[in-house]
């Protein structure tokens, strides 16, 4: 999200038995949504940026340079939706497994569902990966657009799955601004964010974090484990999480900064690998 990011460059492309993603040289991560560039790790990826404009993809491009990848509906009732049933006092290691194993599943099926939408279930070449042409209605990488395509598919999987084993317990691409001195984070809602955005009010995003999935026990202020999807494009050995370039977190991996704002660990879901402390 923002937020945002950018990882190295892969080499080959392996069977996606072993796909992950990796690369050598790192690139440029946003934060928040002032001043962004296109990050250059879509030409190796199916990865989205977890970027403001996901809530409005009429600003997508004004803003951001990126493209939304998640439905709005689906977000406000997994943000909001603490009504929707009773949560467990405490998330234990069976249903942690179980939610773990949706994600991967839902990994795994938004991969194949675009690629037999997009390729007849084929998988790209490093050089398809790379095309730049009009996709979607956009001039972007086909590594970009199936990124998108591979996001939207993954959080409607999740919100259909999770809503029926963790009702009210999650939250889909919750946004939170983090004040480093007190060391108090604050939950923006989907309406705060969209009037920031239609209102031009990008600064007052700057130094946000938006993971793609937090599990809670029914208060997105009290996350207890975080993840964010990965849909590689090209193939390398290894995983990166993405180095900060500019804003509060200059220099800094967004990892560390996921585990300082939110208190808890990270980690990163891929399509057949699965989960990745």
């Amino acid at each position: 999200m923002p937020s945002g990011f950018a990882e190295g460059p892969a080499q080959v492309f392996r069977p996606w038995a072993g796909a992950v993603l990796s690369g050598t040289l790192l690139m440029a991560c946003h934060v928040g949504v002032g001043g962004h560039v296109v990050p250059s790790h879509y030409a190796q990826s199916f990865d989205s940026a977890s970027s403001s404009c996901r809530t409005n993809p009429a600003l997508c491009v004004q803003v951001a340079g990126e493209e939304t990848v998640i439905p709005r509906a689906g977000q406000r009732l997994a943000e909001f939706g603490i009504s929707v049933g009773t949560i467990q006092a405490a998330l234990g290691p069976e249903q942690k497994v179980r939610i773990e194993q949706v994600l991967s599943e839902c990994a795994n099926e938004a991969r194949l569902k675009v690629l037999l939408e997009h390729m007849d279930g084929k998988s790209p070449t490093p050089v398809e990966c790379d095309e730049k042409k009009k996709f979607g209605g956009k001039v972007r990488t086909r590594a970009q657009f199936f990124g998108e395509e591979m996001h939207q598919a993954a959080f409607q999987c999740v919100q259909e799955k999770l809503s029926v084993l963790r009702p009210g317990g999650f939250s889909l691409e919750p946004r939170y601004r983090y004040d480093q001195r007190t060391r108090r984070r604050e939950l923006i809602s989907v309406e705060e964010e969209q009037a920031l955005l239609e209102e031009g009010c990008f600064s007052e995003l700057k130094g946000t974090i938006k993971p793609d999935v937090v599990i809670h026990s029914g208060d997105p202020l009290q996350p207890e484990f975080v993840y964010d999807f990965k849909f590689p494009c090209k193939n390398t050995s290894e995983v990166i999480w993405c180095l900060y370039s500019r804003g509060p977190y200059a220099g800094r991996r967004r990892n560390a900064v996921y585990e300082e704002v939110l208190g808890t660990r990270p980690s990163q879901v891929l399509p057949w690998i699965g989960v990745i402390p």
